[in-house]
């Protein structure tokens, strides 16, 4: 994959998260914030399911761990929530394809790549949740854990 490439997929996916993001009502400063991270997360998928070393759906989980980690470092720099930016972002990575053909395999009767397709399908949107999951979880601990921190100090310092 040369850079070229890598920078076309990175122009699409940012217009395609852009333009969801606009469908979805999304703040208008936030609206090329939402197309960096979807272009970032799918450029991560990409140059990763080109690797021979990762299978799709780890590149999966991994692209939207980017896309989460970067929507919670960008929901506290601009004041919205990380939502605003994790929708529009992994909607490049949604497995729509998979779906289709599941659903098409399963019309023509060819139940056995209906199987195949829909558990790959499956595994891939799973993988979506599990990144996101893990970056949520990992950043909300932080910052109660920070709170914490913080509120020790200052009974410290009241004790004082």
């Amino acid at each position: 994959m040369t850079i070229s490439d890598l920078l076309i997929n990175f122009i699409f996916s940012f217009a395609v998260t852009a333009g969801f993001s606009i469908f979805f009502n999304a703040p208008k400063k936030s609206l090329i914030p939402c197309g960096i991270v979807g272009g970032i997360g799918w450029c991560a998928y990409i140059l990763m399911s080109k690797s021979s070393y990762f299978s799709n759906v780890f590149s999966m989980v991994i692209a939207s761990a980017v896309i989460s980690l970067l929507s919670e470092i960008l929901a506290r720099k601009l004041k919205y929530p990380s939502i605003n930016f994790i929708i529009p972002g992994i909607l490049p990575l949604v497995p729509g394809l998979g779906l289709y053909n599941t659903m098409y395999s399963l019309v023509q009767k060819d139940y056995a790549l209906a199987v195949s397709t829909g558990t790959d399908t499956l595994f891939k949107s799973g993988g979506i949740a599990i990144g996101i999951l893990i970056i949520t979880s990992f950043t909300k601990t932080y910052y109660i854990i920070l709170k914490r921190i913080k509120l020790k100090k200052l009974e410290q310092n009241l004790e004082q």
